[in-house]
């Protein structure tokens, strides 16, 4: 699965962004966004991300945003068939992407953005299964949590997972996931509590953050 944070959250609503949709890129295959991909991605549940179209829309819906993407329109709707108009998807204007070290980010993603199930199912067509999979469709807004306490996964971070009592950082480079930054990066917050296991991979970080 693709989520990096645990069941276990307390935080306020108050303390979540849902302003930004994660940015899909021209090059981006959305066949490979659904749960079961093993590699790291960019959106997976519990990434640390940064704005990167910040622009605030008008005062109607607009698929405007659709032409920056052949990868999303193609997935929203078909194109280049005879009599057949622009789709006009409604789709979250600002956007967001997994943040770097040394650049302030916005938050920590509450769900995933997931095309497609792990059985290839479209899951524009399978709203329950979207969300039994806790999931968000490429363009729709991602709750981002800025403040709050987080029961974290291993494969939350990039390399040395905390100690009790050390900073939780955002990375340089990669795709700004946790990490025990000592080089200078973002604190982003500290881990409070440890969860002991006898396979290190499941081991779990109650971490308080503030973005």
């Amino acid at each position: 699965m693709a989520n990096r944070i645990e069941p276990f959250r307390d935080y306020s609503e108050h303390e979540v962004v849902n302003l930004f949709a994660l940015d899909v890129a021209s090059g981006d295959d959305l066949k490979t966004w659904k749960p079961g991909n093993s590699s790291a991605a960019k959106y997976d549940q519990g990434v640390v991300v940064s704005a990167k179209l910040a622009a605030l829309p008008g005062d109607l819906p607009s698929s405007a945003a659709l032409k920056r993407s052949g990868a999303l329109r193609d997935y929203l709707g078909a194109k280049g068939q005879p009599n057949v108009g622009f789709n006009a998807y409604p789709i979250c204007e600002m956007s967001m992407e997994p943040a770097a070290g040394g650049v302030l980010p916005l938050g920590l993603t509450l769900k995933q953005t997931l095309a497609y199930d792990e059985n290839d199912e479209n899951l524009l067509r399978y709203p329950l299964k979207k969300d039994e999979l806790q999931a968000v469709l490429p363009g729709h807004a991602v709750p981002v949590l800025t403040r709050g306490l987080v029961l974290m996964s291993a494969s939350a971070f990039a390399a040395e997972v905390p100690v009790v009592g050390g900073k939780v950082s955002v990375i340089r480079g990669g795709l700004g996931l946790l990490d025990d930054g000592t080089n200078g990066d973002v604190d982003v917050g500290k881990c409070i509590a440890i969860g002991e296991a006898t396979d290190t991979s499941a081991k779990k970080y109650l971490c308080k953050l503030s973005f």
